[in-house]
């Protein structure tokens, strides 16, 4: 079974860890700063930027999605952007990914 929370202080370093595993999929360098900003953003209830966890049956942290809402100008109304979306390789097949999706 996977849980799907918002993103809270205490998941600083396990989502990290997820977030280090996404940006070197992409062969995007990060660095502690740049990680220290964007965790800052999620956080930030007045930050257009919000962040996702997926957590499995031991309350690990197994996946992250950030996203947002933008205007779409053609639609009249606000649509969802998805910025990121990674699941732990080890724990892929599980349905982490749908239930992160599903949330948003």
């Amino acid at each position: 079974m996977t849980d799907i929370r918002p993103l809270g202080p205490q998941d600083r370093n396990s989502w990290e860890t997820l977030y280090r595993g996404y940006a070197d999929f992409y062969r995007v360098e990060t660095d502690a700063e740049k990680l220290a900003s964007l965790f800052g953003w999620l956080l930030d209830p007045g930050h257009v930027c919000e962040g996702i966890v997926a957590m499995d049956a031991e309350s690990r942290l197994i996946g992250l999605a950030h996203f947002r809402a933008m205007p779409s100008p053609l639609r009249g109304s606000e649509v969802g952007f998805l910025d990121d979306l990674f699941v732990d390789p080890a724990c892929r097949g599980n349905g982490a990914a749908e239930a992160l999706l599903r949330h948003i």
